[in-house]
């Protein structure tokens, strides 16, 4: 029987921006080797978003080797993590399109 993990957790962007609804927010958990190991997407919250990513547990077995890379679509811009950063409880994604 295989073991989940689940990894929790909000993104906010760092401007002061109001995010317009409709506003998607994709999240993926990489492993170091950079296989996806899980992703979502969804709706935006104004000022910050909770994701909940959940991934079998064998693929990763050590949590320091996981990452998330997260990127959120609005039109007023995108934000988001140009790299991959380690697993953290919170997200501040950075403006990406100029």
């Amino acid at each position: 029987m295989s073991t989940l993990l689940t990894v929790t957790g909000t993104a906010s962007i760092r401007d002061k921006v109001d995010v317009p609804e409709g506003s998607v927010l994709s999240v993926k958990l990489v492993s170091k080797d950079g296989d996806v190991l899980a992703a979502t997407a969804l709706a935006a919250g104004e000022s910050t978003t909770d994701y909940e990513l959940v991934a079998d547990a064998a693929l990763s077995p050590h949590e320091n080797d996981l990452r998330l890379w997260a990127m959120l679509r609005t039109d007023a811009g995108v934000w988001g993590t140009p790299e991959l950063v380690t697993v953290r409880d919170d997200l501040v994604l950075s403006r990406v399109d100029t």
